[in-house]
């Protein structure tokens, strides 16, 4: 069997990834979190955010979606493991 190998991140990937776990505070697949926010919060300017958030979409870390109203972002499920509890008893797959 062939391990994937995990995808490198920059600084800026990592202190957004951070950033956004971090304020996964609900159930798994659930997020509230903004690219405003994360902006705020890792205080990376906005117009450098969006570069790293599609960087983070490329990779396949991330997805973001604008159910008619602002842009929220979400931890791909392939990637719960990142986070504290979701990673431990994860049965929903969203993308």
């Amino acid at each position: 069997m062939t391990k994937t190998k995990a995808p490198q991140l920059t600084v800026l990937e990592k202190q957004t990834l951070d950033a956004l776990i971090g304020n996964l505070y609900a159930e798994p697949g659930f997020s509230d979190v903004t690219p405003l926010d994360l902006s705020k919060i890792t205080r990376i300017p906005m117009n450098a955010m969006r570069g790293v958030l599609s960087s983070l979409v490329q990779k396949g870390i991330i997805w973001m979606e604008d159910d008619r109203g602002p842009m929220v972002v979400y931890l791909s499920d392939k990637h719960y493991h990142r986070h504290p509890t979701w990673g431990a008893d994860t049965h929903m797959t969203r993308r």
